[in-house]
């Protein structure tokens, strides 16, 4: 049994005939569609890997350029009494795969982890005010220790702000049919504002409540912004600065992050992909845009303004 990702499949006889190959499979080998046995021979011709494989001399997976020379494709030959069944998908879509199963742990156990600790929090509250109502009966006492019972209050309501943040964005919700894209901006940026204050990087947010809806998956949609915000504050450099905003373009809700970056990492490819499949899947886009140091990365995402 195979589990991928494939991007398209072709089906070969003995002789190496395309006997049927679907669009996804000529796109992602950059073959002419009006003679695929032609155009694949002729590809093979300059590869040594793909003749292999073609040939079932080689390893059964082979990596390959995409079509124009952008990026690397897997072809898979799978055998067969009348041929070879050929699959090409992305070359890291394993690892997209892997990333998915990993956000979707990681918003369960974020999901979880604040429903422990929110329970006690809970209990805290209800036990400090108890202590304010017995502390009444002596003026003198309740006095002394309001300003400390009121510091703990505030407290309580703080962290519970924080929880109340980490699960609207690792699992919110859309029960009036949209996604408040502003909100989601809103707390993924306060929940990351830390790490930016200790990277020191100046976070300017423009995103307001109920100002940009979007029809897109409200729990995909938060792993999305949260990820691709992190990854920004990760790559401003020590004393910069990062400017995120939710805005309505045309029949668009956009989220627009400008910084200047650092030098990439080896991974700023792999993320990058990872970002761009996510907002594909979601019917929007993302575009980076590079103008010397300064880099602007446009999010597009399909508006819903449903009341």
């Amino acid at each position: 049994m195979h589990t991928y990702l494939s991007a398209g499949a072709a089906f070969v006889d003995p002789a190496g005939t395309v006997i049927a190959a679907d669009p996804g499979f000529l796109a992602g080998l950059g073959l002419e569609g009006g003679d695929p046995t032609g155009a694949l021979r002729a590809r093979a011709e300059g590869s040594p890997a793909l003749r292999a494989l073609l040939a079932g001399e080689g390893p059964p997976v082979a990596r390959l350029e995409g079509a124009d020379g952008e990026g690397t494709v897997e072809l898979e030959r799978i055998p067969a009494s009348a041929g070879a069944l050929l699959l090409v998908r992305p070359a890291d879509g394993q690892e997209w795969l892997e990333h998915a199963a990993r956000s979707d742990g990681l918003t369960r156990i974020a999901a979880g982890v604040a429903h422990d600790i929110k329970n006690p929090l809970n209990a805290m509250s209800l036990q400090l005010a108890l202590l304010a109502e017995k502390l009444a009966a002596s003026p003198e006492a309740s006095g002394a220790a309001a300003s400390h019972l009121g510091a703990l209050r505030d407290q309580v309501v703080r962290v519970n702000e924080v929880l109340r943040r980490l699960v609207d964005v690792a699992d919110p919700s859309a029960p009036l049919g949209y996604t408040d894209v502003g909100a989601l901006l809103a707390d993924a940026a306060a929940l990351l504002g830390h790490d930016a204050r200790r990277r020191r990087v100046a976070l300017a947010v423009d995103a307001h409540p109920g100002a940009v809806r979007s029809g897109a998956d409200a729990a995909r949609l938060g792993r999305l912004l949260l990820g691709t915000l992190a990854r920004a504050v990760a790559t401003t450099p020590e004393g910069g600065r990062l400017a995120v905003r939710a805005a309505t373009e045309g029949e668009w809700a956009v989220v627009r992050l400008e910084q200047r970056p650092g030098d990439p990492g080896p991974e700023s490819g792999y993320y990058s992909g990872v970002a761009a499949a996510a907002a594909e899947a979601l019917g929007g886009s993302l575009e980076v845009i590079r103008e010397g140091g300064e880099q602007r990365s446009v999010l597009r995402l399909p508006r819903n303004d449903r009341s």
